[in-house]
């Protein structure tokens, strides 16, 4: 991609000043510095300083960069300036600790990871020690800030929070690693015994048993921030969830076909409660599931050159989480090739005895080719590309573009009944989100209502659902709704270029042009998908 200098430096400069603070890129970077991140009110309130004025350049050079690339860029670095403002304006209503969210546990792994055989190593090491117990207290002072603020985990999310931290409080003592850590490592488990002792008393004893952020003073104007930030629209939770009922209507049409089509009869309920409970559908091995993601994986590859012009240079695998994490993770995680040379899906082995894995060959489009993997990657690889792009991830883009991607392999054939129907019940589910998010945050919906729903409506099981749901109510709101709505974008985007090229439409021209920006808000990338539009119309 060709930018200019000033636009490509700037983006830069802006990104590298926020992102030296974020937890993410301090576990990618081996903590530079020594630093954790510093999580603090005042830290919200300088950044959004810096994005004010930043803005303002930007703004300024739209008036001096007409090319369509450097618009582009500059659209999208007002757009991550706005952004950053809103860490200030949500600061108090976001639970930096959570069961979802919780940084603790990567940070030890990487910590015991690190090497101390030199002099250089261990006092690099001492010095990250040093900083451990200090961000462990500033985690436990903002649950007493916000809890002052009347703003507390709901009961539930209190008791996965703390199973998660008393699994890294059993940890700590191997932090002391050589001569000379004994004090720090100490300093650190004490910092955990005592914000364990807060959230088992009186953090606990005021929690609420309701959830959903339409119960918290300013939850309302964070929900809409946060739909904003998701969906780069601010519409009303209401139309979201008519959205949410339309489209699952359509998939469970769908779904009735495919049953039908398989000899099931009575309900779609029976009928999808007669597959959960089949024991065909269900892994008897953390290996057997392994084996069984990577022979799907094997499939894609060799057709990938058909329908993508560009490939990255990193492959990709499958491994299992850590199985302590499985409990408080629904299902898994990508991850990009920084510390290993390849891109990585760690899917959960929890429940398999009871997990029906229909959906299996559909979540691995999804995460890996041609979805995460292969989206991400084609942007990490790009030097041509600022640090804004690299990094930043829009979800309503990047799981937008991974349903795209692994509803797309339908297409190639890929999908057999029963695949087609797992891909169709994931489906549902993103369909359920609209639904249950609005529902939860913003029209006063309890916890029961939202499970009888889902388990109405979804091949989850009650343990699925527990974990799902309060991530909705307080751990990342709005998020859930960026998955069906970017994917939904991305058909949209698709049908109208073959509607308005006809036979000029090229598959693989489509792909690159959406590609070409990274993971953008759907409004930008709306308006760049009208300039190829023209652009192919004039070829």
């Amino acid at each position: 991609m060709t930018l200019s200098k000033e636009v490509f430096d700037l983006c830069n400069r802006f990104y590298r000043s926020t992102v030296e603070n974020n937890e993410v890129y301090i576990v990618k970077w081996q903590f530079p510095d020594g630093a954790f991140p510093d999580l603090s009110y005042e830290r919200t309130v300088s950044d959004s300083a810096l994005a004010d004025a930043v803005e303002k350049q930007a703004r300024e050079m739209l008036a001096r960069h007409p090319e369509h690339n450097d618009q582009i860029m500059l659209k999208i670095l007002i757009y991550y300036c706005g952004y950053i403002r809103k860490n200030q304006e949500n600061y108090w209503l976001r639970f930096d600790l959570n069961h979802y969210y919780n940084m603790i546990p990567t940070f030890l792994d990487k910590m015991l990871a690190l090497p101390v055989e030199t002099p250089a190593q261990q006092a690099r090491y001492r010095t990250i020690l040093d900083n451990l117990s200090p961000f462990i207290r500033s985690q436990h002072q903002k649950l007493a800030e916000q809890s002052r603020r009347y703003i507390r985990m709901p009961l539930e999310g209190c008791r996965l929070t703390l199973a998660s931290l008393e699994n890294c409080a059993g940890r700590l003592d191997a932090l002391d690693r050589f001569e000379g850590c004994a004090s720090a490592a100490k300093a650190a488990r004490q910092a955990m015994a005592e914000l364990l002792g807060y959230i088992r008393g009186p953090y606990m004893k005021q929690a609420p048993q309701a959830a959903g952020m339409c119960q918290y003073p300013g939850g309302s104007v964070l929900y809409m921030n946060e739909v904003d930030t998701y969906i780069s629209q601010r519409l009303d939770p209401r139309e979201i969830q008519r959205v949410g009922y339309e489209e699952l209507a359509k998939s469970e049409a769908a779904m009735l076909e495919i049953v039908r089509s398989l000899g099931c009869r009575g309900t779609l309920r029976e009928c999808l409660d007669a597959v959960q409970n089949d024991p065909r559908w269900r892994f008897h091995s953390p290996e057997e599931m392994q084996e069984t993601m990577t022979a799907y994986l094997d499939q894609i590859r060799p057709l990938m050159p058909r329908y993508f012009s560009r490939m990255p240079k990193a492959d990709c695998a499958v491994a299992r989480l850590n199985p302590a994490a499985e409990a408080t993770t629904s299902w898994g995680y990508y991850n990009v090739p920084v510390e290993k040379p390849v891109g990585v899906y760690y899917y959960s082995a929890l429940e398999l005895d009871r997990r029906c894995q229909i959906r299996t060959r559909a979540v691995v489009y999804h995460e890996l080719l041609p979805g995460h993997h292969y989206q991400m990657n084609l942007v990490l690889e790009d030097p041509t590309l600022p640090d804004i792009i690299h990094h930043h991830y829009n979800t309503a883009f990047a799981d937008g573009w991974a349903e795209y991607a692994s509803g797309f392999c339908r297409e190639l054939g890929l999908y057999s009944g029963c695949d087609d129907l797992g891909r169709l019940s994931w489906d549902c589910f993103l369909c359920c989100r609209l639904i249950v998010d609005t529902g939860l945050n913003a029209l006063g919906w309890t916890l029961d209502e939202a499970k009888a729903f889902l388990l109405e409506h979804t091949m989850l099981t009650d343990a699925e659902i527990g974990t799902e749901l309060l991530r909705y109510a307080f751990g990342m709101p709005a998020q859930a709704l960026a998955y069906k709505w970017g994917s939904r974008f991305f058909q949209n985007m698709r049908s109208r270029a073959e509607k308005e090229l006809g036979e000029r439409f090229d598959l693989r021209r489509f792909h690159d042009a959406v590609l070409q920006f990274g993971a953008i808000p759907l409004d930008i990338l709306e308006e760049h998908f009208l300039w190829y539009l023209e652009q192919e119309k004039e070829r």
